[in-house]
């Protein structure tokens, strides 16, 4: 999974739980604990996200690897018209990465791909 790692956002939640207050405290309380629950989806979710989608990509490429050599690999083969994005299994794997990512980093938004709360 790329964007700030859990280590980058546990310093920026550190560094401004250290810092003195503000009177914009109840805005950035609220980013921090945002970040603190990425980082604990993160933590507790995406270990079995990661496997599954490795095991698809080992799969669809016919190849091993850890997942961003995978997901790099992927990315070349549709960029190259190696691999079909419109092939079932292709298509099923990128959803189901999108909807993984989306359940670590934006849960509240997940539910318009997946159609819940509908």
């Amino acid at each position: 999974m790329r964007g700030p790692t859990k280590e980058e956002l546990v310093k920026a939640v550190r560094g401004w739980l250290e810092g003195e207050p503000t009177t914009a405290d109840g805005f950035h309380r609220k980013v921090a604990a945002n970040a603190m629950g990425i980082i604990e989806r993160e933590l507790t979710l995406w270990p079995a996200c990661e496997a599954a989608a490795v095991a698809r990509m080992s799969v669809i490429l016919g190849e091993t690897g850890d997942y961003d050599t995978l997901n790099d690999a992927l990315a070349e083969a549709i960029r190259n018209g190696v691999v079909d994005a419109a092939d079932p299994k292709v298509f099923a794997h990128l959803k189901q990465t999108s909807l993984d990512m989306l359940a670590v980093d934006q849960p509240r938004y997940r539910h318009s791909l997946t159609g819940e709360g509908q």
